[in-house]
């Protein structure tokens, strides 16, 4: 069966719990993949609350954590308008290199337990082989951004599991379809994931997966460098799982990964599929380290650009691959750094194959590894790129035709420490109001260890304006330890952060941001037009939309149960679902709305019973 048709198989009660079409109506965006979109970007356009007038440390803040399983290496990914637990949610989506993926409500602090939570058995860790450094502090289990189908409710994933057989340890990797709305496998998934000289061990799933063209890519680098290992790129189709391309970028030599610092391929307008790869193996015919690549939708190779210096920068471990490709959208531009520092800006129509002087441009743009571009057109300072390189200040380029002025237009005072630089997002209503957003630890290095975050928020048309950093007031605000190389997800008015949590290894958690509430403005009313209908065995509990309201709470007492009790929060629309009360039985609902400036007074009592069956006449 497949995924199209799935839902046409479930029961009432499960196709009631399926994704819901409606998009409520104060949360319209969606972050489904990492860095926002297929080219890599890392801007979400569509931000109206959060503008360089309302994020400060009075009227922003954090509003609630949840604490995980184990350290998070991906990016968090938001759906909206999810049906799922009685209403309509919007959900943020986490997984956890425990091999654990879960579901939250993305707005209410009060919904505190996940809405669904996954686990796939027991990871791969840092001592499943010698492996030779500390570039994973413990398990291994998830270390690739998920991607999600947000059309037929699927979210895919990979795990790396451990099994075993006889006396010895067997690894797997499994790309996983998951219900949005409930977490579990769908028909066909999962399937295992296979190649000509894949070691599922010793390959590292590291960069985001891609949807494009129907086909779900899965990347490859590995761990530490240890061999033996290739850069991969599979793809499988959407609907079966079915593998259908497998493209090696070193088959008859070695190394040469995907790892671009754990961002996805870049898919342009036409389908096709860039990726960057590190060091190892290079002739030019065959195998392709310290590359850009262009690869069909069913990757085969159209195009490729390699730095003059490709061999010394394998030699030296200077991976081109560190920032990955960031297309620009409406140009034929693709741009990416490494570990150099060197910035190639390259055209797609034409990389050009072996010498930079086919490159559009290639300058030094920081001081060290390039980890992280974002990319905005701004309606007051043009088109910018932002860096913000290791052990190095942040940085903004103007993008000009096809080339980048190499001189900063803007540059902060104060650099970073250590490994790696910044981890890089921007939200803006358009092209105004940007504010971007860098993720990075606060002190030391966190190549071999985690180290303590901090959450920057600078003004984006001149960032040596700070508006807001998370440790402004550690107390409310401080996250834990820094998520090596997981970008700040920003949508809907809030900031969803990843987190390794409190210790070294073995604690995760991830941290929710927005406007704190406020004693300025008016709260949303208390709703009305409350109403109750029981329909079967389900009662039905409505309401008219608050003025202001971003979510609903609704509270029940029964006569079963007396004392009242939170029975739905998060609600993005004025509609709540639970099962009826027993045959006679009463019921009471009373409905919240919650705004930025709090939250309202409680509506009237909205009462239901449900009516005693009628007794059948005795056989005379």
């Amino acid at each position: 069966m497949s995924f199209l048709n799935l839902k046409r198989g479930l029961n009432p009660l499960l196709a009631a719990l399926s994704l819901a079409a409606t998009t409520s109506a104060h949360a319209q965006v969606d972050v489904l993949t990492q860095h926002d979109d297929n080219s890599r970007t890392g801007v979400n356009l569509r931000e109206t609350l959060l503008t360089p007038l309302t994020v400060n440390k009075s009227q922003f803040g954090m509003l609630f954590k949840r604490v995980l399983d184990d350290q998070l290496y991906t990016q968090p990914l938001i759906v909206t308008g999810v049906q799922i637990g009685g209403g309509t949610h919007d959900l943020v989506y986490v997984t956890t290199v425990n091999n654990s993926v879960y579901a939250f409500d993305a707005n209410d602090p009060e919904a505190a337990q996940p809405v669904w939570h996954v686990n796939f058995g027991l990871p791969a860790n840092l001592h499943s082989t010698d492996f030779g450094c500390l570039d994973i502090n413990g398990n291994m289990g998830i270390i690739g951004t998920p991607v999600i189908d947000k059309a037929h409710g699927v979210l895919f994933v990979v795990a790396l599991t451990q099994t075993t057989a006889g006396e010895a340890l067997e690894f797997t990797q499994r790309l996983h379809a998951l219900d949005l709305a409930t977490g579990a496998d769908l028909p066909g998934s999962p399937v295992e994931i296979k190649a000509a000289d894949f070691n599922p061990l010793m390959q590292n799933q590291r960069p985001a997966l891609l949807l494009a063209n129907g086909m779900v890519y899965v990347g490859y680098a590995s761990h530490c460098d240890k061999d033996p290992y290739h850069g991969f790129l599979m793809a499988y189709d959407a609907k079966s799982l079915q593998q259908l391309s497998v493209f090696n970028t070193s088959p008859t030599g070695s190394e040469a990964s995907i790892w671009q610092s754990g961002q996805g391929p870049a898919a342009d307008d036409d389908g096709n599929v860039y990726v960057v790869t590190g060091n190892g193996s290079w002739d030019g015919v065959h195998n392709f380290s310290e590359s850009f690549l262009k690869l069909s939708p069913s990757l085969k190779m159209l195009d490729w650009f390699t730095p003059t210096n490709h061999d010394a920068l394998d030699k030296a471990d200077n991976d081109l691959n560190s920032s990955g490709a960031t297309l620009i959208p409406g140009t034929h531009l693709v741009l990416g750094g490494g570990k150099e520092g060197v910035l190639y800006t390259l055209d797609t129509h034409q990389l050009g194959h072996l010498g930079d002087e086919h490159a559009l441009q290639h300058f030094k743009a920081t001081a060290s590894h390039l980890h992280s571009l974002v990319y905005w057109q701004s309606a007051k300072a043009g088109n910018l790129l932002y860096v913000w390189g290791q052990r190095d200040k942040a940085k903004v380029y103007k993008l000009t035709g096809d080339k980048l002025e190499e001189t900063p237009a803007m540059i902060r005072d104060v650099p970073n420490e250590g490994h790696p630089g910044a981890m890089l997002s921007l939200s803006s209503n358009g092209n105004k109001d940007g504010i971007l957003w860098a993720a990075i630890h606060a002190t030391g290095d966190s190549w071999h260890e985690s180290r303590p975050s901090v959450l920057h928020a600078y003004e984006a048309v001149d960032i040596r304006h700070e508006l807001w950093n998370s440790l402004e007031i550690p107390e409310r605000d401080d996250c834990g330890e820094y998520s090596k190389m997981a970008p700040p997800t920003i949508a809907n008015g809030k900031v969803y952060l990843a987190s390794f949590g409190t210790q070294n290894v073995g604690t995760g958690q991830f941290c929710v941001y927005g406007l704190l509430p406020s004693r300025d403005g008016a709260k949303p009313p208390a709703p009305l037009g409350g109403k109750a209908d029981i329909k079967g065995a389900f009662v039905t509990v409505t309401w008219n939309p608050s003025s202001g309201a971003q979510f609903y709470r609704v509270l029940r007492s029964s006569t079963l149960e007396p004392e009242e009790k939170l029975v739905g929060a998060g609600l993005t629309t004025p509609q709540f679902n639970e099962p009826a009360p027993e045959r006679g039985e009463s019921a009471t609902y009373t409905i919240v709305a919650v705004g930025t400036p709090g939250i309202s007074a409680r509506s009237g009592p909205i009462n239901v019973t449900m009516p005693k069956s009628k007794s059948k006449p005795m056989d005379n």
